[in-house]
């Protein structure tokens, strides 16, 4: 079915259609004949026609953002997808998707992260990347965001699920990494071409998140965030869910230990994602435990960070830091904590900083 087909399908049958899962029923009702006839596919709804100019619209902002739109039964719609409770019926893509059988992971978590958190994303990220495991996210602020740089900066694949449509960043300062993902991964919604924002639509799109991976993982989020929707969303869809402990009482990590204690796995390293994925345990063949280390030595690091790093061949604390590099205690204290979370520094006993692979203090 060519793409004006499939967009006055979709159009048309969305504007009768009283919700989505109406929508999906009548989506499969048409999957049966190749070149569909609407009024026959949509049988018992009462059909108000899409007109025309409308079709022609949608029709010119998917071919503007070089998307395509995958309808159920399309063989590039994520398998892993198809066949969960109330999937969208029909997807708009732009980029590339993971493989059919790939593994894919999702990471999230707040908007509004520690450093710490943020250091641990995107080095899983990277990590879960270098093992040719696919990261997909909600190219959110905070934890999304590093989850996809991680993975960017390993070389991998990762995908962005969107809350509007695939030809709108948001949040806005988010273009330079969509673009980004675009180069290698793909951003995918079932939101129209051309839709802004509107809060409904990002719980349900976290479905999308979830159903998509073999296992999600929440970093950090309150009890009642996006986060803990998505991990809600996998466990009525049959996936794993892993969770990074956090500290009592603070209010990211709520959902996390909320989670680790109703039987989510504890997530400190990719290993334990591995170890706790079957599908990705059969399919990851080298030794995970120093995939972390291995893949850091890979990327170098820049700016501050890179001038931090260097001035740590022997060990400093961190007021030396401040003095040696010329930077503010709050800015040495950030940079050191996302250092030491990547695994490119190490802390002793006595509050000095080093390289992981300087010299102990003697």
């Amino acid at each position: 079915m060519d793409a004006r087909k499939k967009i006055e399908l979709l159009l048309t049958v969305g504007a009768a259609a009283a919700n989505w899962e109406v929508l999906g029923q009548a989506l499969r009702e048409a999957e049966c004949e190749e070149d569909v006839d609407i009024e026959h596919a949509i049988g018992r709804l009462k059909l108000t026609r899409v007109p025309k100019r409308d079709i022609d619209r949608q029709y010119e902002a998917m071919v503007r953002a070089r998307a395509r739109l995958l309808l159920r039964w399309d063989d590039e719609y994520p398998a892993a997808l198809a066949p969960v409770p109330m999937p969208p019926p029909a997807l708009f893509v732009r980029g590339r998707l993971p493989e059919r059988d790939a593994c894919a992971v999702a990471i999230v978590g707040t908007r509004k992260p520690t450093v710490a958190g943020v250091g641990f994303a995107r080095a899983l990220g990277r990590t879960l990347a270098w093992l040719g495991i696919a990261v997909v996210s909600g190219m959110a602020r905070g934890i999304d965001t590093a989850a996809h740089e991680g993975a960017l900066r390993a070389g991998g694949l990762t995908v962005a699920v969107l809350g509007t449509g695939v030809d709108v960043v948001y949040p806005p300062e988010n273009k330079s990494l969509m673009d980004q993902i675009l180069e290698s991964g793909g951003v995918v919604s079932e939101q129209l071409c051309g839709r802004d924002v509107h809060p409904g639509a990002f719980p349900r799109r976290n479905r999308i998140i979830s159903g998509m991976c073999d296992a999600v993982v929440v970093v950090e989020g309150g009890i009642k965030s996006g986060a803990l929707i998505t991990a809600k969303w996998a466990l009525e869809q049959g996936r794993e869910v892993g969770a990074v402990p956090g500290f009592p009482g603070s209010f990211r990590s709520e959902g996390p230990n909320h989670l680790l204690k109703n039987g989510a796995f504890v997530v400190t390293e990719a290993a334990d994602i591995v170890g706790n994925v079957k599908r990705i345990a059969e399919r990851v063949s080298i030794d995970v435990r120093n995939a972390s280390a291995d893949a850091g030595a890979l990327f170098a690091l820049d700016g501050d960070a890179a001038r931090v790093h260097e001035m740590l061949a022997t060990p400093a604390t961190i007021d030396d830091v401040v003095l040696a590099a010329g930077l503010s205690i709050e800015r040495a204290h950030s940079l050191l904590a996302m250092l030491e979370i990547e695994g490119h520094v190490r802390r002793d006993a006595g509050g000095y900083y080093a390289r992981s692979n300087a010299e102990k203090r003697g």
